[in-house]
């Protein structure tokens, strides 16, 4: 975690840039899982947590558009980004906390939502975050969370990531980019949970590639209308955690 903290501090502009860039156009995986919730009921006064909130751009849309009625509470580490939630959010109610997802001071058992962001993937202790997601869920509640997912092979891939073309590359500080199995899942999840599935994130657009270092971008597969999505030379198994506790 501390790593991952030194990385978004010395890289700011580059983070305060990424953090906006999802509250000014949403993103793909922003408009799937408008369309995984559009079964949902609206309208209630629904708890929802945003775990590892960044710059508070997934509460932004979800309340405008999705649960219009809903409590929103805020949970980051860093509080930069909690700080320009709280901009991105100022026309908006809710509650903002500066804490760590390894040790929650959120009571249990409290939110009928719980989403988590393109976080677990960057973590060191994955098992320990998911399990504090499940931890402050209700009872039937149901959490999503954004990772690179490995559903054709029961392989784990933890990956540490050095981009050169950011400011923190000067310091050798490492990022992880970690992809998990299903079978690791089922493994971690093991009498926590009613059920889970993972649905895997397919890119229908093209994204071009527009830097030498992280970032996301499309590669059509030879004979085929399917994309694969690649950042930093690395392929992106994408994929949305959804559980009901």
């Amino acid at each position: 975690m501390d790593d991952y903290k030194k990385i978004l501090k010395i890289d700011g502009d580059n983070t305060k840039e990424y953090f906006l860039k999802s509250v000014y156009e949403k993103t793909q995986q922003q408009l799937f899982l408008e369309k995984l919730l559009k079964n949902e009921n609206h309208e209630k006064n629904y708890k929802i947590a945003d775990v590892a909130c960044g710059g508070g751009g997934l509460s932004y849309h979800l309340k405008n558009d999705v649960f219009p009625n809903a409590e929103f509470h805020l949970f980051d580490y860093l509080d930069d980004a909690i700080e320009l939630a709280k901009q991105v959010n100022k026309e908006n109610d809710f509650n903002y906390y500066i804490d760590n997802i390894y040790d929650m001071k959120q009571a249990s058992n409290f939110f009928d939502y719980v989403f988590c962001w393109q976080t677990l993937s960057w973590l060191d202790n994955p098992k320990q975050a998911l399990s504090e997601l499940v931890r402050i869920a209700k009872s039937g509640g149901k959490i999503f969370a954004s990772s690179l997912f490995n559903l054709d092979h029961d392989v784990d891939i933890y990956a540490k990531v050095l981009d050169h073309t950011k400011e923190s590359s000067k310091d050798d500080i490492f990022g992880n980019y970690n992809t998990y199995s299903l079978y690791t899942i089922k493994n971690w999840l093991k009498g926590m949970v009613a059920n889970f599935k993972i649905i895997p994130f397919n890119m229908d657009i093209d994204l071009m590639q527009n830097s030498r270092g992280i970032g996301t971008y499309t590669k059509k597969v030879t004979d085929s209308s399917e994309r694969v999505q690649i950042s930093g030379g690395m392929l992106m198994n994408w994929g949305i955690l959804v559980i009901t506790k």
